[in-house]
């Protein structure tokens, strides 16, 4: 009686300090997540880290999925594509604002394939909001105080946001489509992930908020205010 209490006290031992360690290997990426970043890096000409992705504009997820076809639902030009379920996994990297897929094939590594042309699967990654106080906003803010200024007919700086009615913010956003969110009035909405910057002045109690793509200064536009 002995010997089996002392047997269930060790397998119950082994147990405790077994069930971490699985729980910590369960949440690592697997070996395939590597040749995504390691290619991703070479398209973009440079080695990338998972520390690369630790600021505003970037992040990194993946997860399991079960596809729906060969091409892990993201067909190649001509591909041959036969139905039927594919255990795989998606990777999705947002680096500096621009988000890039990757999928493969759970079993088998060689299947990794960058994904420009999703037809299923898709999840979007969202970056939280970030408290800005440490990092510099893009250069594009000014043109949005620049625009704040002549609408309210005084000539704001950042210094004018230091009271108690006053403060500004900013932070990186996915917008769900192609006015940022904020439909205009004889626009055209196309309904497609738009990455963007969006920009907050609270100014005597008025809140304004400023949108803008990524990748287009030009399309700067005050979304509401006043």
């Amino acid at each position: 009686m002995k010997k089996h209490f002392l047997w269930l006290l060790s397998s119950a031992m082994m147990f405790v300090l077994i069930v971490p360690s699985l729980a910590s290997w369960a949440q690592q990426p697997p070996p395939a997540f590597e040749d995504a970043l390691a290619d991703l890096g070479r398209r973009l000409g440079r080695t990338l880290t998972l520390a690369d992705f630790n600021n505003p504009t970037s992040r990194w997820e993946w997860r399991g999925v079960d596809f729906a076809d060969s091409s892990l639902e993201c067909p190649r030009p001509g591909e041959a594509v036969t139905p039927g379920k594919v255990i795989g996994y998606q990777f999705v990297f947002i680096f500096r604002g621009v988000r890039y897929e990757y999928r493969v094939a759970v079993n088998d590594r060689s299947t990794l394939r960058f994904c420009s042309n999703p037809t299923g699967a898709i999840f979007q990654v969202t970056l939280p909001p970030r408290a800005t106080a440490n990092t510099e906003p893009p250069a594009v803010i000014n043109d949005a105080l620049a625009d704040l200024s002549r609408r309210l007919e005084t000539n704001l700086t950042f210094e004018s946001f230091n009271n108690r009615r006053s403060r500004w913010s900013w932070r990186y956003r996915e917008y769900t489509n192609s006015q940022l969110n904020c439909p205009r009035a004889g626009q055209a909405v196309d309904n497609v992930l738009t990455p963007g910057w969006q920009f907050i002045f609270v100014y005597e109690g008025r809140t304004f908020d400023y949108r803008v793509p990524l990748n287009n200064p030009a399309g700067l536009f005050l979304c509401s205010g006043g």
